[in-house]
């Protein structure tokens, strides 16, 4: 009997997809002189908010940061977790649930770097920003 309940306590391990469709890069002239932003966007799935889990998800968006960061006045990656209005099939189909559901609902770390230099890390319970389980 205990063996089954270890088994059905043991929770799946995280999945990261790229959300392509809005990840970006974007520019401005700054007295002539372009000034260039680019977000990663993520949507990870099995995410429960739990000290492991945001330890991985750290761990992840460090390891997978652009590698040409220093080439940005600001970086982010923004992570969602993942549900039926977060997932790349429904946000390929309805991509207004991106502003909708996503942003709203699902939205819970942005990491976030200045001309290359690491600023914060904030962490979202639907549209409020929260202490991290550091």
């Amino acid at each position: 009997m205990l063996s089954m309940f270890i088994v059905a306590c043991k929770r799946k391990p995280l999945e990261f997809e790229k959300l392509d469709q809005f990840s970006k890069i974007d520019s401005m002239a700054d007295h002539s002189k372009p000034i260039y932003f680019k977000t990663d966007v993520y949507i990870v799935k099995n995410y429960t908010d739990e000290s492991k889990n945001e330890r991985t998800v750290d761990s992840f968006a460090y390891h997978n940061r652009a590698k040409d960061l220093n080439n940005f006045s600001d970086y982010n990656i923004i992570m969602y977790k993942h549900s039926e209005a977060t997932d790349i099939a429904n946000l390929l189909k309805n991509p207004k649930d991106y502003e909708t559901e996503s942003f709203l609902n699902d939205m819970v770390y942005v990491y976030r770097w200045v001309k290359g230099q690491w600023v914060s890390k904030t962490k979202y319970k639907g549209r409020e920003t929260v202490d991290s389980q550091e």
